[in-house]
């Protein structure tokens, strides 16, 4: 019966950790999350953001943000005036001779209709720049997986010009990993899916196609899961409104009656990835306990493939096996000391995984476990699997609680 209720134990705490790894697992079912996000809960934002600032920063001044605010209405309730509004601010951007633009918004065939004007102001505009310029592609959701693909490509606008590229600005159900590829479907009524490149894949590959096949990139290209990133840094930022007024025209700022009475907020472009995007109130994203625009987030995922200020996810099968040989430790050896070498009660090793003095063999494997098991992961460019240490705290828990209930002379409610 004790086996038994042994076996029946392992077992429910198995599922526990098979449970909380599901995403990592194969697809297991057809049906297609619908959930937008799952965020981390704020008791895993300080070891998550302890633990990622142990990667490496080989630089931090590649990037740059723009952002459109999110009080200048007369372009943020008006898509088409946006569109011209965001050719001028283009312009604007490449006369300071940036690497390369990078543009957060998606932008539809027939959406601006009524007004083709402003359309042919935004094509104009993008076809006028001699620099890598990546326009964000959107998806829709699926709601049964077809080629392991739950999302499809719309419609985009045309860019012609040589020097487009296009990445999907979707962003992962956990933000502070960034997004490298997606499965998608050209139409909905495919059966065949591809994959497609992030927004910051595609404006890595675009800004130095030689970075891209160093072995370090490659494989986190080729791996399967994507990376944790190191999001604890800040960008140059300035808004839309601040760099035309200090680079623009005073027919451009009369044109958007630009209030340019605050201090020179100047900051060089030359040289750098702009990131240009919208303060949108329902692009707001909780990461590590905090909240980030999308462009933001996007920014951030850009540097940090620069600056390899990531750590790969551990694969679910090493992570299963570190808490199945934990288990195995704590619960399986001491079966089998008592079972079969109980001569070996008063050897200096294993004394203390006999009855009396489980509790100390336990709290030290628990330790032992995760400062090893850290360590290793760190040293191999790993994120340490904090959902197991979870589970190995629960378990170490629940088996000190039933030490302690289990005998009155225990040490840990009575003295001796």
């Amino acid at each position: 019966m004790r086996i038994l209720i042994g076996v029946l134990y392992l077992i429910a705490i198995c599922g526990l950790i098979v449970w909380e790894f599901r995403d990592h697992m194969d697809t297991l079912s057809a049906e297609c999350k619908t959930t937008d996000s799952d965020p981390k809960p704020p008791l895993f934002s300080v070891p998550y953001n302890w633990l990622l600032r142990w990667t490496s920063a080989e630089s931090s001044d590649q990037v740059s943000v723009v952002a459109i605010p999110n009080d200048l209405d007369v372009v943020q309730k008006n898509i088409c005036l946006g569109r011209s509004y965001l050719s001028d601010l283009l312009r604007s951007i490449a006369a300071q001779h940036p690497s390369e633009i990078v543009v957060d918004k998606f932008f539809g065939p027939t959406t601006c209709t009524a007004f083709p004007e402003t359309t042919a102001e935004l094509l104009g505009s993008v076809q006028s720049l001699n620099i890598p310029i990546v326009v964000g592609e959107s998806t829709a959701q699926i709601t049964e997986a077809k080629d392991d693909a739950c999302l499809v490509r719309k419609p985009q606008l045309a860019f012609d010009t040589p020097y487009l590229h296009h990445g999907l600005t979707r962003l992962n159900f956990d933000p502070e990993k960034v997004p490298l590829h997606w499965r998608v479907l050209t139409t909905a009524g495919d059966t065949k899916a591809q994959s497609a490149d992030s927004l910051a894949l595609a404006a890595v590959k675009a800004y130095d196609p030689a970075y891209i096949q160093r072995p370090r990139i490659q494989r986190l290209i080729n791996t399967a899961w994507d990376p944790y990133a190191n999001l604890n840094f800040e960008l140059p930022r300035q808004t839309s409104t601040q760099l035309l007024c200090d680079t623009g025209s005073p027919d451009l700022k009369k044109r958007w009656t630009l209030d340019c009475s605050g201090p020179d907020p100047h900051n060089n472009l030359a040289g750098k990835i702009v990131i240009v995007g919208s303060e949108d109130p329902f692009d707001r994203r909780p990461v590590l306990n905090k909240n980030m625009w999308g462009f933001d987030l996007q920014a951030r995922y850009i540097q940090v493939l620069l600056s390899g200020r990531y750590l790969h996810a551990l694969p679910f099968k090493v992570a299963f096996s570190v808490f199945a040989l934990f288990i195995f430790v704590i619960e399986g050896v001491p079966t089998l000391l008592e079972s079969y070498r109980p001569h070996l009660r008063k050897h200096p090793l294993f004394s203390r995984a006999f009855k009396q003095r489980r509790y100390v063999w336990v709290i030290f494997w628990m330790i032992a476990f995760i400062l090893v098991c850290t360590v290793i992961s760190l040293f191999f460019g790993y994120l340490p699997p904090l959902v197991v240490f979870g589970d190995i705290l629960l378990v170490v828990f629940t088996r000190l609680l039933f030490f302690a209930a289990e005998s009155t002379a225990n040490p840990l409610l009575h003295s001796k």
